[in-house]
C-alpha cells in the first residue's frame, strides 16, 4: 500500500481546470522571469537560474495542493 501523499492523484474535471490555470500562470511567469532577469547584456544569469527553478517548485506544490486536496480526485494507493 501507497501511503496518500505519495500516490498517484488522478484530479477530477474541476481539479484539471484549477490546473490548467495554474500552468498559464506560471508559464507567463517563467516567460518574465526569461525576459527580464538577465544581465546588462541580456545574457541569463545564475539569479534567474535560481527563480525559474523555484518558479518549477512552486508550480509543482500548487499542483499537489489542488489534486491532493481535490474531494473528487482518485488516488491509486495501490503498489504495484
Amino acid at each position: 500500500m501507497i501511503d496518500k501523499p505519495f500516490a498517484y492523484h488522478k484530479p477530477s474535471n474541476s481539479g484539471l481546470e484549477r490546473i490548467n490555470k495554474l500552468r498559464a500562470h506560471f508559464s507567463e511567469t517563467e516567460r518574465l522571469i526569461r525576459d527580464v532577469c538577465t544581465d546588462s547584456a541580456g545574457a541569463p544569469t545564475r539569479h534567474q537560474s535560481i527563480a525559474l527553478t523555484k518558479n518549477e517548485e512552486t508550480a509543482m506544490w500548487a499542483i499537489k495542493a489542488v489534486v491532493f486536496n481535490d474531494p473528487l480526485s482518485v488516488a491509486d494507493t495501490v503498489a504495484p
